[in-house]
């Protein structure tokens, strides 16, 4: 007697059982009692609650579910002005490190007396910290400090890196250079600045590091001395101080600030290199500054940022308390 086996695995006499002729399908229904589903009609609401248990299958979607879609919420809208006005700032940055670097050449090569581009910056940096901050005897004590230090650690920088060949002391600096203008904190949005202080410690210690890998080249105790504190006050302090300038909306005198550093940096680029370097120095500060802002504005189209209700909900916190 053949044996047949059946979809739930009961075993039946195949020649006993009525509905294995091929002209009589196997009724499943009978042996799964399979219920039908019913009308989502009659079902409650769907609500979007992970912890509800609902008579909805997992894989259900409902029409209201995308209702709550939003693009480009939180995409900020951006001027060409204020674009410009941004970019401007790594400009005047990689001035600062360009005039540091032109004045060790014309230190080092053209032997030029660093005392007056000391005393000049120095006189600058105490007035200017002096009219921006009422502690007066803190600001008088720390840039005293600071002279005393670099002063004290000067014959130990001039012997730091005798046994260095000048070679390997260029592309030191030179990847130092690189690193300080990619890392600095440039704070380009004015709101950031109010909420956030501007601290940019990475770029101070590269600029710091760069100052006395220069300064471990030159002769004397004295040129390494005022070199170093030249380089503080224009890598470190003056970045600074125009950071301040911006948070208290002084623009004219950042402005002022700007152009200033970017013409002295012409006037040594045509003295101490070549007319070649200057020009060449020119137009990538016009391209970044005038070129890049409308790049940036052009790809501004392309953003597609959606928001919608399977994004993680935003906890409003009480900050008054």
């Amino acid at each position: 007697m053949n044996i047949e086996t059946t979809s739930i695995g009961s075993i039946t006499p195949k020649s006993l059982s009525p509905q294995s002729s091929p002209k009589s399908p196997i009724r499943h229904r009978k042996y799964l009692s399979i219920p039908s589903s019913p009308r989502l009609g009659k079902l409650p609401p769907w609500k979007k609650l992970l912890y509800l248990k609902q008579p909805y299958p997992d894989n259900y979607t409902d029409k209201s579910f995308l209702s709550q879609l939003k693009r480009n919420t939180t995409v900020a809208k951006y001027s060409y002005v204020k674009l410009v006005e941004d970019f401007s700032l790594i400009i005047f940055y990689i001035s600062c490190i360009l005039l540091v670097i032109l004045i060790f050449i014309g230190i080092y090569v053209h032997n030029w007396d660093p005392t007056w581009f000391t005393i000049t910056t120095s006189v600058i940096t105490f007035f200017s910290f002096m009219f921006l901050s009422n502690s007066y005897m803190i600001n008088m004590k720390s840039f005293i400090l600071i002279i005393l230090m670099l002063f004290m650690v000067s014959p130990i920088l001039e012997s730091l890196t005798k046994s260095t060949s000048s070679d390997s002391i260029w592309a030191i600096s030179f990847t130092l250079c690189i690193a300080n203008a990619v890392f600095h904190e440039y704070s380009m949005s004015s709101a950031q600045r109010k909420i956030k202080p501007h601290r940019p410690i990475i770029s101070t210690n590269i600029s710091l590091s760069n100052a006395i890998v220069l300064a471990s080249r030159l002769s004397s105790t004295n040129e390494v001395f005022q070199f170093v504190l030249f380089a503080v006050q224009i890598n470190i302090l003056l970045p600074l101080f125009d950071a301040k300038l911006l948070q208290l909306n002084y623009k004219k005198l950042h402005w002022t600030i700007v152009i200033t550093s970017f013409i002295l940096v012409d006037v040594l680029m045509y003295k101490l290199l070549n007319y070649k370097f200057m020009v060449y120095w020119n137009i990538a500060a016009m391209g970044l500054v005038v070129i890049m802002p409308g790049y940036f504005l052009s790809l501004q189209r392309y953003k597609n940022e959606l928001q919608g209700p399977w994004d993680t909900a935003k906890p409003i916190l009480n900050r008054g308390r």
